[in-house]
Parts: C-alpha cells; structure tokens; sequence
C-alpha cells in the first residue's frame, strides 16, 4: 500500500493535461480528508488529545489548488512512543483496511455498476492519502528520543503481542460479512494483548517492590521505564508552538 502510495503521488505530480490534473486534485482531497480524519480517529481512541482539524482544497494564499490538511497536537509532548507512532502511520492502516473494504465490494459483493466505479475511484483516493508525511515520520522519530527505554519497552511489547497474536489466535471460526473485518479483528487483538502484557508487568513490578521493601526494610522502585508516570499527571504547561500531524 505503502509503495503504490508513493509511485501514484509521483504519478501525479507529472500530470501536465489541467483538466486530468484538476480530476487528480479532486481524488487527492478525498484522500487527504480520510488522512487527516484517520490521524483524529485514532488520536482519540488512544487517549490523545486534539485541536482543529484542517483539510483544505486551496492553497492558504488563495493562489492555486493544493489539497492538503493538518490535526493540532496541543499537548504533543505528553504523547508515548507508541501512541505516536500508531497516530503517525494511522493514514496507512486505516486506508489498507479501506482499500480491503472496497475490494470486497468490486469483487465479492453484487453491487450496481456505478457503485464499483465509485468504489475504484476511492481506492485511488485512498492511494494518494495513504503514505505518512514526512511531519508524521519527524513526530516519531521526536517522541522516540524523548524516552527511549520506555520506547523500546512498547516496542518489545507490541513485537510480543503480534507474534503470539499471529501464531496462536485464529479468528476464521466466527462468521464475519466482510474479509477486511478479520484483518482489523487482528489488529485489536493485539491491542488487547499489549495493554494485557503492560498491566502484568506493571503489577510484577510492583510486587517485586513491596517484597524487596520488606526484606530489605528499604523503598525499591521499579525501573523508570516500568513506571512511566500517567499522562495527565507528567504535563506540565508550556508555552510553546503547538505540533500538528
């Protein structure tokens, strides 16, 4: 998904023909819009707050056509690493599963022809606002460096989950009305496992302090990157320049 994103964005930055270039700029907003609305979505559902959405089909000048859009990060730095890399990369999950979607739609299920066309033409669209932009890639890259042990944490947690996930869990056994759900049945799946690990770790690590307490009759904490303080009780007001996806 991610490679066809990139050749079909270069593809159109060649267009010369205006009338195909404005057809171009008309998927590529619909694109944008599920780009942006994805980073909002997800945003959300992992407890990270927002300010306005933007998605605008006219450059900011006025001048010409460039669609494009942004969604405010007003307490960016509270994020984890795992929070924002899901965030970042959520243009190219959610539009994968579109994509799946309307797969589903042009060749297992018996629609009205102008519902396939329909259906074709937002796959276009979802090609164009699939790729993470390079501001998604830098958010990543930033959080990583914030906190790295804790980074790597989620990340061998996240590795963990998936690959138990993969190899143990099959969902095929409950009848579901679209291939697609399956693939997103997984996803959370993993999710679930994730936090599962995280609070089990959490709580052995906090067993393992009070048993080292006692014994030694001296306060053991867990390793930092165990510990990570809650959101909304590390932030700390700042006035700085907000981020945005």
């Amino acid at each position: 998904m991610l490679v066809v994103s990139i050749g079909v964005q270069s593809i159109g930055r060649h267009i010369r023909s205006r009338g195909v270039k404005i057809f171009f700029f008309m998927l590529a907003f619909v694109g944008i819009f599920v780009h942006e609305m994805a980073h909002f979505i997800i945003s959300n559902l992992f407890g990270v707050k927002t300010g306005r959405v933007k998605v605008k089909y006219f450059r900011d000048d006025k001048m010409g056509i460039a669609p494009h859009g942004s969604v405010a990060l007003p307490e960016f730095k509270r994020n984890s690493f795992i929070q924002t890399f899901v965030i970042s990369v959520a243009p190219l999950i959610i539009c994968t599963f579109l994509f799946l979607f309307c797969i589903d739609i042009v060749y297992n299920i018996r629609t009205e022809p102008w519902i396939d066309v329909m259906a074709m033409f937002f796959i276009v669209s979802l090609f164009i606002g699939s790729e993470p932009s390079g501001q998604d890639m830098r958010l990543i890259g930033l959080t990583f460096k914030k906190d790295p042990k804790y980074s790597l944490y989620q990340i061998f947690l996240v590795v963990v989950s998936g690959l138990i996930v993969s190899f143990f869990v099959d969902l095929y056994f409950i009848s579901l009305p679209f291939e697609v759900l399956y693939y997103i049945e997984y996803f959370i799946f993993v999710a679930l496992l994730y936090f599962c690990f995280k609070c089990t770790f959490w709580v052995i690590g906090k067993v393992t302090s009070a048993i080292g307490s006692k014994i030694n009759k001296t306060n053991v904490s867990n390793p930092k990157f165990l510990t990570r303080k809650r959101r909304f009780k590390a932030f700390r007001k700042e006035k700085e320049k907000e981020a945005q996806w």
